[in-house]
């Protein structure tokens, strides 16, 4: 048994300090908040957590996933956890993919798992939980390719962990679709996998086909999300990398130079050398499964570059509800990712079997686990300033004491701020974070010289009133807004507060109060309801799953013998 346990020690072990040189930062003591990430010390678990407010429910269900943990556990606990994890899980999961391979076939694996252009820019980015879906990946695969006759938890909670987000849960949907079906699985447990899939989707899907908010998405950003070319190889060559992120900012600098050429000729080589091998290994079906997939991906990520692309996704936008989705293609990589670590691990393998001798082993054991590093040697340096923990000015606590009753508006306009005590990044708004009221935020982006319109129909009729001179109480009060929260030391327009008065006057935060009666506002029951019964559905179908195959008994280990004979 400790023979068995003592390589996939390694693996973790490896795993894990890769993990903590990335994610070094987040040792100091404060909350993780950088564009897109917002840690809070408790998030409200309020009807914008399940995606029932008027706002596009893209943070659905992690929101609220992330709102109940932190009823329980400081927000700074849980920021450690949820980036910290998906990480090691997704350098351990691609290993046992290759689990009859070498020690130095699965490091190899791991180290490329974690160490790539993907994560660090994901995570640069904020999108800590798009890599839970990444995480995922191989778990899902590993799940169904060598899981035992009805036992479906593994797949479940792979299945589950993705779709925290609708990117990760569809990726993961059409993986466990695509596998079961390439693997020629019987149409029982191809229906069954559709149907789970579909269950654990329910979190997201049912607010997004019930919004309120715009189901159609500004064509300005097909551009401005489109897949960048970060070295002179151009778009194609970079997202075979794994990079090619639209945000120019969290690109390590490490990609525009020589580096990226030198990573694809070794991916190159690994697919030349390590394709038999990675057959045998997980299994000829499953790595055309993988393949395919990755193809799939790479078309959608290239997609807006083709010829026409561009018109196609543009129309899109403009016409066909939840085609957002396809906006920031790079995303769709991640089973392209995943094949080319898989692929570095079984050339190891291959060149472990040639040479035999212990000295070779060492050199390749060694090389290995250090390839990654010094293809991205600036992997942990570009993470550095997003993952550094901040402390909320103590303004915010007094706000939230204050602030009840009635909804509220953040200003400055704008979705993204730019603080002296967060310095070296940009930040999502933390105030519909920070606030125990549900919170109204101008949600037009700006990027790249694009100014995408906002999905939140309530926040543009908001803006608008605030806009109104005098009759900005009047017309606030109407949409059930009763206090504005002006944010200070960030650039951003804030409109002239005519016939408000103020509150509480500080140096980060002011306080507005709407003297008109406010009417309130109240999400409709029925949608509400819906919403709920959705995430129950999803709990029950994982709960029975993990719940049947926890209870079931082992079979004794007399027959299993028998079995296997």
């Amino acid at each position: 048994m400790l023979a068995r346990l003592r390589p996939w020690a390694t693996v973790y072990g490896w795993a894990l300090a890769l993990a903590a040189i990335l994610l070094w930062p987040v040792s100091g003591s404060g909350y993780l908040l950088a564009r897109d990430m917002v840690f809070t010390p408790h998030q409200p678990l309020d009807l914008a957590a399940v995606g029932a407010s008027s706002a596009a429910p893209r943070a659905v269900p992690v929101d609220a996933l992330v709102a109940l943990a932190e009823q329980v556990v400081d927000g700074a606990v849980i920021a450690r956890f949820a980036v910290l994890l998906p990480v090691v899980l997704a350098g351990v999961g691609a290993a046992r993919l290759l689990r009859s391979a070498s020690t130095a076939a699965r490091l190899a694996t791991c180290g490329f798992a974690i160490w790539n252009p993907y994560v660090i820019e994901r995570l640069a980015l904020g999108q800590w939980a798009l890599l839970w879906g990444y995480a995922a990946l191989p778990w899902l695969l590993d799940g169904i390719a060598h899981a035992r006759p009805g036992r479906w938890a593994g797949r479940a909670l792979a299945l589950a962990a993705a779709s925290i987000t609708p990117t990760g849960g569809l990726v993961a949907a059409v993986t466990a679709v695509v596998t079961v079906t390439g693997l020629r699985r019987g149409r029982r447990e191809i229906a069954a996998t559709v149907g789970l899939a579909f269950a654990m989707q329910l979190p997201w899907l049912v607010p997004a086909l019930i919004s309120t908010a715009s189901r159609t998405s500004d064509p300005a950003g097909v551009s401005a999300f489109a897949a960048r070319a970060e070295h002179g190889g151009g778009a194609l060559l970079t997202l075979l990398g794994g990079g090619g992120i639209w945000d120019a900012d969290v690109v390590p600098g490490s990609r525009a130079g020589a580096l990226p050429w030198v990573g694809i000729a070794v991916l190159g080589g690994a697919a030349v050398i390590g394709t038999r091998c990675l057959a045998e290994l997980a299994g000829a079906r499953l790595v055309r499964c993988v393949a395919a997939l990755a193809a799939v991906g790479l078309f959608l990520a290239l997609f807006a570059d083709l010829p026409g692309g561009h018109a196609v996704l543009t129309g899109l936008m403009r016409h066909v509800p939840g085609a957002g989705l396809l906006r920031d293609g790079q995303k769709f990589v991640m089973p392209l990712v995943l094949l080319a670590a898989l692929l570095a691990g079984a050339a190891v393998e291959v060149a472990v079997r040639r040479w035999r001798s212990a000295p070779a082993i060492g050199l390749l054991l060694v090389g290995s686990l250090a390839v990654p590093l010094v293809l991205l040697p600036d992997g942990a340096a570009t993470l550095r300033p997003a993952l550094r923990p901040v402390h909320y000015p103590a303004e915010w606590s007094a706000a939230r004491s204050l602030v009840r009753g009635g909804d509220a508006l953040s200003l400055p306009l704008g979705s993204y701020r730019s603080f002296p005590w967060a310095p070296g990044r940009t930040v999502y708004d933390p105030a519909s974070r920070l606030l125990r009221v549900p919170t109204v935020i101008d949600d037009r982006l700006a990027v790249s010289g694009h100014l995408i319109a906002g999905e939140d129909r309530l926040a543009e009729r908001v803006v608008a009133a605030v806009q109104a001179g005098p009759e900005a109480a009047t017309r606030l009060a109407a949409l059930g807004i009763r206090w504005v929260v002006v944010e200070h030391r960030t650039p951003g327009p804030v409109p002239v507060l005519m016939g408000l008065p103020l509150v509480r006057d500080g140096a980060d935060v002011s306080i507005y109060r709407v003297p008109a009666a406010v009417a309130p506002a109240r999400a409709a029951p029925a949608r509400v309801a819906a919403i709920l019964a959705a995430d129950v559905i999803a709990l029950l179908v994982l709960a029975v799953l993990v719940g049947a195959q926890a209870l079931r008994r082992p079979r004794p280990a007399v027959r299993r013998a028998e079995e296997g004979t």
